[in-house]
């Protein structure tokens, strides 16, 4: 995997500076002592794909787009760090799946990245954070005690496809042990992915692993996020640590069905 996306990057007054995380489309701006940063997402079918380096676009910057202007002093220094997505995440198998009682089932899905902005060397101001992806929201478990979540178009697999790595997400691997006395059928689940941390590995970025216990439709579900790295590929270091580090297995509801949870 090139890394070269995620390293500090010297930019220069009046410079602009172009990069391309998947669908998103940044530009970085330095005028004075203001970082000026400008979005958009490509609607190509390729791009999500792809995840260019920051370099230098042009003299002035592009027409048409909308700017925020961050003051940030003499900072000559930017850094985008992928993180995960500020909500936790709602995915659905590829297909339906059932899990008899005493049995678990491994899957893997795609967590589509924000890309926070840092300004400075030595003193680093964050700036700001772009999705790569456009989500839509929707809600998950009962009205009192539920989440507004990110529905992913995504679906979770039970196997990493080689054919198609999509620069943009970082695979995340979730296992889900039916400790219920009956089977559950799995139908869609969410991950608080506040909690996980990003690595590289040699062709994609992971995340940390999570593990979910169903013990019944109407109890909640232990999940257990590790604090180490996935061992599917080589890590050696770790890109973006958890927004909300958590230390034991916390209680939610994790796991549903379209009959009982509505989302918008």
């Amino acid at each position: 995997m090139d890394m070269e996306l995620w390293q500090p990057h010297r930019i220069e007054q009046d410079q602009c500076l172009e990069a391309q995380v998947g669908p998103l489309q940044l530009w970085l701006r330095r005028s004075g002592d203001e970082i000026r940063i400008a979005s958009k997402h490509r609607k190509d079918p390729d791009s999500r794909l792809k995840a260019v380096p920051l370099h230098l676009a042009v003299e002035r910057k592009p027409a048409g787009l909308d700017w925020s202007r961050w003051v940030c002093g003499n900072c000559d220094q930017v850094l985008l760090t992928p993180v995960t997505p500020d909500r936790p995440v709602v995915v659905r198998p590829e297909v339906p799946l059932k899990i008899p009682s005493g049995r678990e089932a491994l899957f893997f899905f795609g967590v589509p990245l924000w890309v926070r902005i840092i300004a400075g060397e030595t003193t680093k101001v964050q700036l700001c954070e772009e999705p790569s992806v456009t989500v839509s929201n929707i809600w998950f478990g009962d009205p009192m005690s539920g989440d507004l979540c990110y529905s992913l178009r995504t679906r979770a697999r039970r196997w990493i496809s080689d054919s198609q790595i999509e620069q943009h997400r970082a695979i995340c691997p979730v296992t889900i042990h039916n400790a219920a006395p009956v089977q559950v059928d799995i139908e869609r689940f969410c991950v608080h992915v506040a909690h996980l941390s990003i690595y590289p590995g040699t062709s994609r970025l992971w995340t940390s692993e999570v593990q979910i216990t169903f013990k019944g439709e109407d109890e909640t579900s232990p999940v257990e996020y590790s604090e180490k790295p996935p061992t599917y590929e080589t890590v050696d270091k770790v890109l973006s640590k958890p927004r909300l580090p958590v230390k034991k297995s916390i209680l939610k509801k994790s796991i549903g069905s379209f009959g009982l949870f509505g989302g918008v």
